[in-house]
């Protein structure tokens, strides 16, 4: 016996009821649940008075007994009403707290996840999971389980009553109750199949309307809208042949339950009527009968509803559980150490790294000591692994068994978010928010801040003036990712926006591309001056702006090929002077163009 009800516990954990709703709010679950059952307690007897007030009625007229019964009638609806509204409010309501916490969850989780993961996940995907599937899944915890509990109710407790008043009419009234599990069981795992092609085909829509909106200057330019609207539709078309599959199912459920119960209900008006002029039943009898026959619709239509909802929650549900049995990037350990960068020594020990399900080795054998404080300069071809490298510092790439070390200690030991506190990261992709200019500048600071200081910041990246000369000056909001400002100004934000939170370490990844080299060379030269004494890493493919560094490192294929100043690595005619003399011909070429 121990061992079914474990296993009936194990069954009822892994339900979308018990994790989402009962596990935390079972206090709100049990006042509710017993404001359900108060009601339908309640609901039993008005058929029962009305049985009694017939009765009374046929005999003889006693005023006095139907007083009694009428204020009995009153009474009983006003204690229904009462705990009506207490059901109604603790699981509806606790269903979207449930909907909310669901919803934090799931967005903690994902700012947990690796930078792979969002690469191969689509953007559309996961807004349908976080909007439309959790949605799917409160209606579920909620207004399904609600209905679902109510109609189970019905199911046992109103037979026994009409057995009670007529054993025999009950047999003939429930002759096609078999029917209905039958129905329900062949419907719900079609409901099931088709709720899930219906959600994923939202994903996509909801990918490619992100997508035409995030780059409609691109398809206005290319001449592409009416493509693209032709595209959507075929997914929107999409979209409502897979809705209208799935409505096949969830429409056939009431119907043929309310069918059911309605033939049952000609079957007892035949035989109950039959049975009245034997007397073998009272009127009231066959009308209170009636009336609890009239109570399984409900349920019968209930029961319906409440599977398609419970059906749609638990598909949502497994959607949502893809995502959360992605595992973190960053796992934080009882053992990371609780201290800040206070140097910002950098140190690779013959460090290598490749990504998941790929052979070839993105990095082979680093061997790179920063001291704090220096200024270093990692430079290369394309695909030569400086983003990588310089990514592993902040562990925005997964620095597992990489031998990368910050002031002496391993980098996996130290808290993920005192290391990310104390680095100034931008890289290549820059990303601005839909905020004002102001709010963007001063992102990552957590304090209370000055204008004083956003200005300072706008001046060390040369974008003062430009912020002056708008109306709104630093309360300006920016367009959907800054798309009112050029790539210029966007790398240019992102730096201030690095740089506020004085950081010990700063990280910049080829994020001054879009901007000459005049304002490159004047930004690098107010961080030094800003920020003396911080370790400074410089990705670049313009190298006339690093040739003053402390340290120049050029890498190939993964690999340091040549490091030392550039005076050292000009003497060598290797890599970097190859480099460095095709960059300063480029340039005089278009000095003279």
């Amino acid at each position: 016996m121990n061992g079914l009800f474990k296993k009936l516990r194990e069954l009822l954990e892994k339900t979308i009821v018990y994790r989402v709703f009962i596990k935390k709010y079972r206090r709100y679950f049990i006042i509710g649940t017993i404001s359900l059952i108060a009601v339908d307690i309640i609901n039993i007897f008005p058929p029962l008075i009305i049985k009694e007030t017939i009765d009374i009625l046929s005999k003889e007229v006693n005023i006095t007994k139907i007083a009694v019964l009428s204020g009995l009638f009153l009474f009983v609806s006003l204690c229904q009403g009462v705990c009506r509204y207490l059901w109604r409010m603790n699981f509806i309501g606790t269903s979207f707290r449930c909907e909310y916490d669901l919803r934090m969850a799931f967005f903690r989780h994902l700012e947990t996840l690796s930078q792979k993961f969002f690469q191969k996940s689509r953007t559309g995907d996961l807004m349908s999971r976080a909007t439309n599937d959790i949605g799917a899944i409160r209606m579920a915890v909620g207004p399904g389980l609600l209905i679902g509990l109510d109609a189970i109710f019905y199911f046992f407790v109103i037979p026994p009553i009409i057995i009670y008043l007529s054993p025999k009419l009950s047999l003939y009234t429930f002759l096609l109750m078999p029917l209905t599990p039958f129905i329900a069981y062949k419907i719900k795992d079609v409901i099931d199949r088709r709720f899930h092609d219906v959600q994923e085909q939202f994903s996509r829509i909801s990918e490619k309307v992100q997508e035409n909106t995030s780059g409609i200057r691109i398809v206005k330019s290319f001449n592409m809208s009416s493509q693209e609207e032709r595209n959507l539709m075929g997914l929107c078309r999409e979209f409502m042949k897979k809705n209208l599959s799935l409505a096949v199912p969830q429409s056939l459920l009431g119907p043929a339950f309310e069918y059911i119960t309605y033939m049952g209900i000609v079957i007892l008006l035949s035989m109950g009527g039959k049975m009245v002029i034997d007397g073998i039943i009272t009127l009231g009898t066959l009308v209170a009968f009636q009336r609890y026959i009239s109570m399984m619709v409900w349920p019968m239509t209930a029961i319906g509803w409440s599977l398609s909802l419970l059906q749609r929650g638990k598909a949502s549900m497994k959607r949502i559980d893809e995502i959360m049995d992605e595992k973190p990037e960053i796992i934080i350990k009882d053992s990371v150490v609780k201290q800040s960068i206070s140097c910002g020594e950098i140190e690779f020990r013959n460090t290598n790294y490749r990504y998941d399900n790929q052979e070839k080795w993105v990095l082979k054998g680093i061997n790179l000591k920063i001291d704090a404080g220096q200024r270093i300069a990692i430079v290369g071809p394309i695909a030569s692994g400086k983003s990588t490298l310089i990514s592993m510092i902040p562990r925005i790439i997964s620095a597992n068994d990489s031998n990368l070390f910050i002031d002496g200690v391993d980098i996996n030991a130290i808290d993920v978010k005192l290391l990310r506190k104390y680095i100034g990261f931008v890289p290549q992709d820059t990303f601005l928010f839909s905020e004002k200019i102001r709010d963007n500048l001063l992102f990552g600071v957590e304090t209370a801040y000055s204008n004083d200081y956003g200005q300072k910041l706008a001046s060390m990246v040369s974008m003062e003036e430009e912020i002056q000369d708008l109306p709104q000056k630093f309360e300006s909001y920016l367009g959907e990712r800054g798309i009112n400002l050029s790539g210029g100004q966007k790398q240019r934000i992102s730096i201030a926006r690095a740089m506020a939170i004085n950081p010990n370490i700063i990280i910049l990844d080829d994020c001054l591309s879009a901007v000459d080299a005049r304002v490159e060379d004047v930004i690098i030269k107010n961080i030094l001056k800003n920020f003396p004494g911080r370790t400074l890493l410089v990705v670049t493919h313009r190298l006339p702006a690093v040739r003053d560094f402390d340290l120049i490192v050029v890498m190939k294929d993964g690999v340091i090929v040549e490091k030392g100043t550039h005076k050292q690595l000009m003497k060598l005619h290797g890599l970097y002077n190859s480099l460095y003399t095709k960059e300063a011909l480029e340039e005089k070429l278009e000095e003279i163009n």
